[in-house]
């Protein structure tokens, strides 16, 4: 849940007591649907006039 809300791995780290990234990384952290569409509308938002050129 907190990486979809987009804390940072450091703090989740923290916050479950690991110190290595790749543990918390394989046990916490997975790509929800959510985070498909937030990371899909930062690009548009970013990069939407570019892409639309292109297409």
């Amino acid at each position: 849940m907190l990486a979809e809300a987009g804390v940072d791995i450091a703090t989740i780290m923290n916050k479950v007591g690991h110190d290595d990234v790749k543990t918390t990384m394989k046990v916490y952290t997975y790509i929800t649907n959510k985070m498909k569409k937030d990371a899909s509308a930062k690009l548009n938002t970013l990069y939407g006039d570019i892409l639309h050129k292109i297409n």
